[in-house]
């Protein structure tokens, strides 16, 4: 992993740094970022631990998928598509980005007008 204080440029193709576990504030789940098994270039996140409903399913949110065939950017510093919140039932356009401080920043907008975003803290292996 880059360290803090790296340049813009050290950052440029750091999108696969955000593979991982990752813990949604607020809500108590784990979202697994990972390469899409179907199509191994993208990523794909799914809720695997945590309680509550799918508001669109009324099933439980585990097992739901939250990041849609993500692609890279040009640069390679980011995560581009389709995001889902569980929570609220939206899909969203979307972008997942690591940060120089080590936490990744998901910003999702609907109709590329109402955006929002939130930064997320690594889980930390026991």
């Amino acid at each position: 992993m880059t360290g803090m204080g790296a340049s813009t440029a050290a950052f440029a193709d750091n999108a696969d740094e955000v593979l991982g576990t990752w813990p949604r504030p607020n809500f108590g789940w784990h979202i697994e970022f990972a390469m899409c098994k179907d199509d191994p270039s993208k990523m794909c996140g799914e809720v695997i631990s945590g309680e509550g409903t799918d508001k669109t399913t009324g099933g439980p949110v585990v097992g739901v998928k939250m990041l849609f065939n993500m692609h890279k950017s040009d640069d390679g510093s980011k995560w581009i598509g389709k995001m889902y919140d569980p929570k609220g039932g939206g899909t969203y356009y979307g972008k997942v980005k690591l940060l120089e401080d080590g936490r990744t920043k998901m910003s999702g907008c609907m109709m590329k007008v109402a955006c929002k975003s939130e930064k997320w803290t690594r889980v930390v292996a026991d």
